[in-house]
């Protein structure tokens, strides 16, 4: 059975040959990781940062984006609860349909959850681990302050410090 290749991944992968063609030229678009490279003993999971873009398509930028009560309030008294569908625009000028469930906003759009998650996804046996085991994750501009925040969480865990 050969794996569906999402866009993304396939994008992660151009990005990586471009940056660091020694390294990722032999890469491949697999899954479990998204992306490896057996002979350097690559691994690279892909995923991505939306929370701040899709406020911005809902026109909610204005919101205090962490919290997270204040943007749910706000996104059920305008579009209801159950599945918000929109067409968000990307940094290409094209745009993406995505579905998001409301009863899912918050696990959806956190980084650090979705990087806790990969970590324990990663010890689970279902991954191959690699000698270097990646993370790669589509940050858009507006979505910074979600990136800070996972990097001081990384820094936290690696550092034992709270």
């Amino acid at each position: 059975m050969t794996k569906m290749e999402r866009p993304d991944e396939r994008k992660a992968l151009e990005i990586l040959r471009e940056v660091d063609p020694e390294k990722y030229q032999a890469a491949i678009l697999l899954g479990k990781p998204d992306i490896q490279n057996p002979k350097q003993n690559i691994g690279v999971e892909v995923t991505q940062s939306l929370k701040e873009s899709v406020l911005k398509a809902l026109k909610l930028d204005g919101t205090n984006v962490h919290n997270d009560g204040q943007i749910l309030e706000s996104i059920k008294e305008r579009y209801g609860n159950d599945v918000l569908r929109i067409s968000l625009p990307l940094p290409d000028s094209t745009k993406k349909a995505i579905a998001i469930s409301i009863a899912n906003w918050h696990s959806l759009f956190n980084l650090i959850e979705a990087y806790d998650n990969k970590v324990e996804k990663l010890q689970s046996g279902n991954y191959k681990l690699y000698q270097e085991n990646n993370l790669f994750i589509f940050v858009f501009g507006e979505d910074e302050k979600s990136i800070e925040q996972l990097a001081k969480h990384i820094y936290r865990n690696q550092t034992g410090r709270q």
